[in-house]
């Protein structure tokens, strides 16, 4: 079976559980480690076949006893450190990117592409975790078709999915899991929960890890008066951080371009809080949006923009309704892309492409070395015959008294022999002529297959690219769609309103002119009843008079 060979310059650290993974579960190849100190049983992660390469006293015996195809670096300084060893053995390099090492930022530029210029001489061979790292290689001089991109899976039964509620009393407890380091962007986080903890008292972020910026983050707890809302937990291996998921409600990393140049890949923090079920918030950093899509499978804001960062923790406070549908849909992702079993696949697939260059190259050198030879032979005759016929000259002077006899025979003689001569040199351009077309056989197939594979790759991202987009447009008219279903709501709305407010009106109108209707009989009927008093009170007052003058004349 053939050997993949894993450099690393130190013993894999706790948080490094990924590189472990990307060793020991390979099944297709045989794998050892070799790096530049003793081994030891007091890791972590320990390796069964580990060998101090300063102590191997024959390099070249070595490998070709291991039988070793390449050499897998997991830093590009690694990558840099194991340069001058494949070089002088002629062995295959590829270098894994996860980082500051992919970087194309103005403050790191310079120092990456002049270590990558010396990898590219050797044609090493890269795989960048994430798209976003690729793009940097390509615009640090890395040719294309010396790239793969190979997401970094996680252990998905180590992270199992349940699902989260908002608890009605009790903390809330938000999580985030990183090295205290600039990138990872603490100080950032512990700002914007300021802001969450003014809104609501009952909640606390827990931040797991340890780091070089430990300091400045406990100074800015002090600052904002966090002392007893942001716990800091320190360091924790995977089966603790499995544990701790478990315990939160709400995930944030709130990670960021550092002040020296140094950026994220995918944070493997990210996909196992996915994993478990965790409602996440993170950042638009790096190739953080290949894992997290916006208020679908999670919250993105701006880097450093703590006021943003806090509206995502508070839109998940705010609506626990969807939590369920954004953890579901982040699983899937996980399970679909960075299952860890699934990228070994990927690896091993990408290796044996490193196993037919390296076979392709070897016969190119093979037939080189033959075309050497053959040129060695050919110059060699060419001196054998300009002696013969400088001793021949000699001896045709020396021999002037022949008969013309023997100088015909002579003649046809030497006739004969150049005619084999240019049968020779006939025979052997064929020869080279015929090398040379499976030479360049050779070179078009390999052309053509570095082509196809070129071609395959664009259509892959042409894919990915399409699926995005159609995926944003379903978004946009889901989007839109929403609008004029709200917008045609609203129009109900206001009709309706307007309706009840016209049938207000009317009634109101329809009441006042009821009422002045009824107004205005009462009047009338008044008038006629004090006409009609007044006419009696005149016929009255007419009777009296008459009965008054009757009674005179009497």
């Amino acid at each position: 079976m053939k050997t993949i060979a894993y450099f690393v310059s130190e013993n894999i650290k706790t948080h490094q559980r990924f590189i472990y993974n990307q060793i020991v579960k390979i099944t297709n190849y045989r794998t050892i480690v070799i790096g530049p100190f003793d081994n030891t049983d007091r890791t972590e992660f320990p390796f069964e076949n580990y060998y101090n390469i300063n102590k191997i006293k024959d390099l070249k015996k070595f490998f070709e006893e291991q039988d070793i195809i390449a050499i897998h670096a997991h830093h590009g300084s690694h990558g840099q450190e194991i340069l001058p060893v494949c070089e002088k053995y002629n062995i295959p390099l590829i270098v894994s990117i996860r980082g500051r090492d992919g970087s194309d930022r103005p403050e790191i530029f310079k120092k990456n592409a002049k270590r990558y210029s010396a990898l590219n001489k050797h044609g090493a061979h890269y795989y960048p975790v994430c798209q976003y790292l690729a793009e940097g290689l390509r615009r640090l001089g890395i040719p294309a078709k010396n790239m793969h991109v190979l997401y970094g899976g996680i252990e998905l039964d180590l992270f199992p999915y349940a699902n989260r509620t908002l608890p009605t009393v009790g903390e809330i407890r938000v999580l985030s899991v990183g090295r205290l380091v600039d990138k990872k962007g603490f100080v950032t986080l512990i700002k914007a929960f300021k802001h969450i903890y003014s809104q609501y008292p009952n909640a606390r972020l827990h931040i797991i890890g340890a780091g070089e910026d430990e300091k400045r983050i406990k100074s800015t707890i002090a600052e904002y008066n966090l002392k007893d809302v942001v716990i800091l937990r320190g360091a924790m291996d995977s089966k603790q951080v499995s544990d701790e998921l478990k315990k939160a409600h709400i995930f944030c990393l709130a990670s960021q371009t550092a002040n020296n140049g140094d950026i994220e890949g995918i944070p493997n923090a990210l996909k196992e809080a996915m994993a478990s079920g965790l409602p996440v918030v993170s950042t638009r950093h790096a190739g953080i949006p290949e894992l997290i899509e916006h208020q679908r499978t999670g919250y993105l804001a701006p880097e450093k923009n703590d006021m943003e960062l806090a509206k995502g923790i508070q839109f998940f406070i705010e609506n626990p309704d969807v939590w369920t549908d954004y953890t579901e849909r982040a699983r899937k992702v996980i399970e679909e892309k960075f299952d860890v079993n699934k990228q070994i696949i990927e690896q091993q697939r990408l290796y044996s492409l490193v196993n037919t260059v390296k076979t392709e190259n070897a016969t190119e050198k093979k037939t080189y070395t033959e075309m050497e030879t053959e040129t060695e032979k050919k110059t060699y005759t060419e001196t054998e015959t300009e002696t013969e016929k400088k001793t021949k000259a000699e001896s045709e002077k020396n021999t002037n008294t022949e008969t013309e006899t023997k100088k015909r025979t002579k003649a046809e003689t030497e006739k004969k022999t150049n005619t084999e001569t240019e049968t020779k040199k006939r025979t052997k351009a064929e020869s080279e002529k015929n090398t040379n077309t499976e030479t360049e056989t050779k070179k078009r197939t390999k052309a053509e297959t570095e082509k196809k594979t070129n071609t395959e790759t664009e259509k892959k991202t042409k894919a990915e690219s399409e699926k995005k987009t159609n995926t944003q447009t379903e978004k946009k008219n889901k989007n839109k769609a929403e609008s004029e279903k709200k917008t045609y709501t609203q129009t109900e709305t206001e009709k309706k309103t307007k309706a009840e407010s016209e049938k207000k009106t009317n009634t109101q109108t329809e009441k006042k002119t009821k009422t002045k209707a009824e107004s205005e009989k009462n009047t009338e009927t008044e008038k006629k009843n004090k006409n009609k008093a007044e006419s009696e009170k005149k016929k009255e007052m007419k009777k009296k008079s008459k009965t008054e003058k009757s009674k005179k004349k009497k």
